[in-house]
């Protein structure tokens, strides 16, 4: 069954999994689904959690870019997106990316283009994470800091980089590529007007561009209505559930469980499945049938309801 990836073009966090899926050479279906919020197509099938993208596979939905790259080496082992066996470099390096070289590209390609944006992305993306949208004034204020502080970054990754490695982890790519990758194609977005930012680091570009020529795999179009049927027709496959089982939260327990710090995506329903690497929640929906929406441990809270 080909994997089903619920994205938009313009998300870079989708960017990173579209490279990923070019990298195992797999065909997938693209549903597109919209930058901001309502999103019914997709959170019928999450319950409600409404990031970008999901990885859908029959009635499993996965949730967050590192789950789905953990999934992805499971359907799929060779060529692995953890080369050497370099888990716990790629996770340092992908946590570091999203968590730190994320706002300051985010927020410098939002200030840049914040005439193409404009107020609902703003506000929407303010509502995601709990505090008040900032004024045209604040954004276009913040672009001199955000500049001087992605180049700072992107020089450390520059550096990196001389000593002659092809990519981050040595001489093959893998999903810590992939992870700062999409922060470098992100300063491209909306015409290249926040790429200035990329002058003067001619190895990080030479990276990018090798990165850039793996390709997204065979893209096939798909229709969320055809989502939604795979999903009700197909039943949740345990073999997908990477990681060992752990006693907490414990099977048959009602949790809910988002994003940490503020999850207003957050799911609500009884635990099928509980290991290091993630927690499944069972949820049912008319459009979808019964599904497993599975969350990583790392960067999500839950609790008993």
């Amino acid at each position: 069954m080909d994997p089903i990836l619920h994205h938009y073009d313009i998300s870079p966090y989708a960017e990173k999994i579209r490279l990923a899926l070019g990298f195992k050479r797999l065909a997938w279906r693209s549903v597109i689904q919209p930058m901001v919020l309502p999103k019914p197509d997709l959170v019928c099938l999450t319950g409600g959690y409404r990031r970008i993208p999901v990885l859908q596979i029959g009635a499993d939905l996965f949730c967050d870019t590192n789950l789905i790259a953990l999934v992805l080496d499971r359907l799929q082992p060779s060529p692995t997106l953890y080369p050497d066996g370099k888990r716990a470099q790629t996770d340092l390096w992908c946590s570091w990316a999203e968590r730190v070289l994320m706002w300051q590209t985010a927020r410098y390609v939002t200030g840049v283009n914040d005439d193409q944006l404009g107020e609902a992305f703003h506000a929407d993306r303010a509502a995601m994470r709990g505090h008040a949208a900032p004024s045209a004034e604040t954004v276009a204020a913040a672009v001199p800091y955000n500049r001087e502080q992605c180049r700072i970054m992107l020089q450390w990754l520059d550096t990196v980089l001389a000593d002659g490695r092809a990519y981050l982890l040595g001489g093959a790519p893998g999903i810590a590529d992939f992870g700062v990758y999409q922060r470098i194609w992100w300063l491209h977005a909306f015409g290249g007007r926040a790429a200035d930012v990329l002058e003067g680091f001619p190895i990080l570009l030479a990276w990018a561009a090798r990165v850039k020529a793996i390709g997204h795999g065979t893209r096939i179009e798909l229709d969320a209505s055809d989502a939604h049927r795979i999903a009700r027709e197909a039943t949740p496959d345990p073999a997908l559930r990477p990681g060992t089982p752990v006693a907490s939260p414990p099977i048959g327990a009602r949790i809910t469980i988002g994003t940490e710090g503020h999850a207003p995506d957050a799911l609500t329903g009884a635990v099928v499945s509980s290991t290091t690497e993630a927690i499944s929640v069972a949820h049912k929906h008319a459009a979808v049938g019964e599904v497993v929406v599975h969350f990583p441990r790392f960067g999500y809270e839950w609790r008993v309801v």
